[in-house]
């Protein structure tokens, strides 16, 4: 029986990724790894817990890193989106549209190329 699955999203600097998604998306650190601290750290908003994990350079360019497609179900995107416009969020896209396949969404990529949509059913 599945229980549950944890996104790593992949980043070139640990510290800026934190940075960015603490600072600008409103996640919370929840654990750095203390042997290797700028290789691997946990984040956390309300009960959406994502991993992050450094990659190399050679890995971003040769398409092996960054590619990671995310989806968060939240209550508000439109609400969410003003919070992200206001807090001047780099690389914010168009605002939330209602979708063919029921949702209202809104989506970005994070600055190492991950990406994120935000939705909610209708």
């Amino acid at each position: 029986m599945f229980r549950d699955a944890l996104m790593i999203l992949d980043v070139h600097d640990v510290d800026r990724a934190l940075a960015y998604y603490c600072d600008q998306l409103g996640f919370e650190l929840d654990f750095r790894n203390e042997q290797a601290p700028d290789n691997y750290a946990g984040i956390r908003r309300g009960n959406v817990l994502l991993h992050m994990q450094w990659q190399s350079a050679d890995a971003f360019r040769q398409g092996t890193a960054g590619n990671l497609r995310v989806r968060i179900d939240v209550d508000d995107p439109d609400a969410l989106y003003a919070e992200y416009s206001a807090r001047g969020v780099v690389g914010l896209g168009p605002e939330p549209e209602d979708t063919s396949w029921g949702t209202r969404e809104f989506a970005f990529r994070d600055p190492d190329g991950n990406h994120l949509a935000f939705f909610v059913d209708h």
